[in-house]
């Protein structure tokens, strides 16, 4: 980790370390499972990368997801467990292959979806959340209509990102909010859980700020000539 580095993600940094230790405070007074906590630590790490848009964080977050998946099965938040190790970690390193393809310093070149392709996507999501919302109670899940919406969300967001769209930085913010709902709806039978609402708020702020930077670099994108968009390290 270079100074520069450093010095342009100092907020972040000091917010990382702060977290950090909010999780580790938590799970040591709600009795949370070290395995549990364990995928929270790395995605400090990886929602810091996601926030300068860095390709790496896929790679991570690939096999971040493994871990996840265990959890959310011991929870019974069968949608959420089978879409972190059935697509959350394929896509994301599938991603970091692609990313890899079309570099742009440490990311890489971005587009954008069309009105069409906007109004398709928010149509065929919203079917898709309201057939899962009504499956998932038949199957003994919990929070069905939250854990659901986290799923989409979190499908979508993820082909989006493998797909080198931008809208991607403002879905994945959406399912930050969703999220942060889901595990307060959870703290009254699983007080543990904290410790993934306080990662959540996090992660929820450095989604934001890629959606700022993601829309920055996007115009300095466009405005570059198309024979020269591939950017050394």
């Amino acid at each position: 980790m270079n100074r520069q580095f450093v010095k342009e993600n100092r907020p972040l940094l000091c917010g990382m370390a702060v977290t950090a230790v909010g999780i580790t405070a938590a799970g040591i007074l709600f009795r949370q499972s070290p395995v549990r906590i364990l995928p929270l630590y790395v995605s400090l790490v990886i929602a810091l990368l996601q926030s300068r848009m860095i390709r790496y964080a896929s790679l991570m977050g690939g096999f971040n997801s493994i871990l996840y998946a265990l959890v959310y099965a011991h929870y019974h938040l069968y949608a959420s467990a089978a879409y972190a190790l059935l697509v959350s970690c394929p896509i994301q390193i599938v991603t970091f292959i692609r990313w890899s393809r079309k570099p742009w310093g440490q990311s890489t070149v971005f587009r954008r979806l069309s009105a069409k392709q906007r109004i398709l996507t928010a149509l065929i999501f919203g079917g898709l959340l309201a057939g899962l919302g009504l499956l998932l109670p038949f199957l003994g899940g919990e929070h069905s209509f939250l854990d659901s919406a986290v799923t989409l969300l979190g499908i979508l967001t993820s082909v989006l990102t493998m797909l080198a769209y931008m809208e991607y930085a403002a879905l994945m913010a959406a399912g930050g909010v969703v999220s942060a709902f889901l595990y307060l709806s959870m703290l009254a039978e699983h007080p543990e859980q904290i410790t993934y609402l306080i990662y959540t708020l996090y992660s929820l702020t450095c989604c934001v700020i890629a959606g700022f930077r993601i829309v920055k670099l996007y115009r300095e994108q466009q405005n570059t000539e198309p024979n020269s968009r591939i950017q050394p390290e």
